[in-house]
């Protein structure tokens, strides 16, 4: 009887020392080693201590796939339970409430001991961008640091200190241009301004085959036949002006998140408002220089002569030939 009890008092005994052996196995996560210096980590995702965690999208996935868990009774909930009853759930997962769990996003350089393949734990660096380190946060209801499982890899981390985290936010999106209109000073309508030059005399009357004409900026009542001596071309080009928009994209809400880029897309619309609205120079512009009859004569003989010139060099280059706007070389 004396052995029966002994027997009985060592397998209560041993009974006990394996279940406090079991409930303790996941203390490394939460006891430090300031021996050594931590290991930097820039990638998750190489080693998942719970693959059943590894790219969830909401609270309500990583609940419901503890619960799975849960209730098929494997290894890993086992595991789970023991980090959960460090930070107060007296009965592990079962204690467990959706609202437990919320997004976090650690701050790139935080040192804590996180765990991997084969529930083996390390102490750690996280270096990453906000993506990198997304985070599902499961709130400690005893007082202590709430536990961390990395969303990209289902791997627990207990930070060393109070994690600096910032959760995405909507914000609103107002896209404005910095600048609302654009000229083109050297796009436009080509305009070219010509001026010619007149020559003639005032009459002191009318011959009676020939009626008196008045000339537009001439004062003489009777002028003479006008003999053209120069003509200039401007050509300028009149700018043009365009409205620049913006469209927002379709939603007018973004969300941002620290350490990630903000990915923004908008249309760009260019449109003409209008050409240039100011003084045209006139196409025509004439200007008249009154002189005695007799330069008068001198003249129209010489541009008589300049014609037969420009004639001659017409037919024997089969081009014609305009000595008002020819240069030498």
């Amino acid at each position: 009887m004396k052995r029966l009890l002994l027997i009985s008092a060592s397998l209560i005994m041993a009974a006990t020392a394996f279940a406090q052996s079991d409930a303790n196995s996941d203390n490394s996560l939460y006891t430090f080693d300031n021996t050594g210096s931590a290991k930097v980590v820039t990638k998750l995702g190489t080693a998942p201590e719970f693959p059943f965690l590894r790219n969830l999208s909401t609270p309500h996935q990583v609940y419901a796939a503890i619960k799975k868990q849960e209730r098929e009774n494997t290894a890993a909930i086992n595991k789970l339970n023991g980090l959960l009853m460090q930070i107060g759930y007296a009965n592990g997962a079962a204690d467990l409430q959706q609202s437990d769990i919320s997004e976090a996003y650690i701050q790139s350089g935080t040192e804590g001991n996180m765990g991997s393949r084969g529930y083996t734990y390390g102490y750690y660096r996280l270096d990453g961008s906000s993506s990198e380190l997304s985070a599902w946060k499961i709130a400690s209801s005893n007082g202590n640091a709430p536990l961390y499982l990395m969303a990209k890899c289902g791997n627990a981390f207990y930070p060393k200190n109070a994690v600096k985290s910032t959760a995405c936010v909507n914000v609103p999106v107002n896209v404005t241009p910095d600048v609302s209109q654009i000229n083109l000073p050297n796009s436009g309508t080509i305009v070219t301004n010509k001026t010619e030059t007149f020559v003639y005399y005032s009459r002191k009357h009318h011959r009676r085959h020939e009626a008196a004409y008045p000339i537009s900026g001439i004062s003489d009542k009777y002028p003479s036949r006008l003999i053209k001596i120069d003509a200039e071309k401007d050509m300028s080009v009149l700018p043009q002006n365009y409205s620049v928009s913006l469209n927002s994209p379709q939603d007018n809400t973004v969300t941002a998140c620290p350490d990630s880029t903000l990915n923004l897309i908008a249309g760009i619309n260019v449109e003409k408002v209008s050409s240039y609205t100011g003084y045209y120079p006139d196409h025509n512009n004439k200007k008249y220089k009154k002189v005695s009859k007799r330069t008068y004569k001198m003249v129209a003989r010489s541009m008589r002569r300049i014609h037969r010139k420009e004639d001659k060099i017409a037919r024997k280059t089969h081009v014609p030939v305009d000595v008002s706007t020819a240069k030498a070389a």
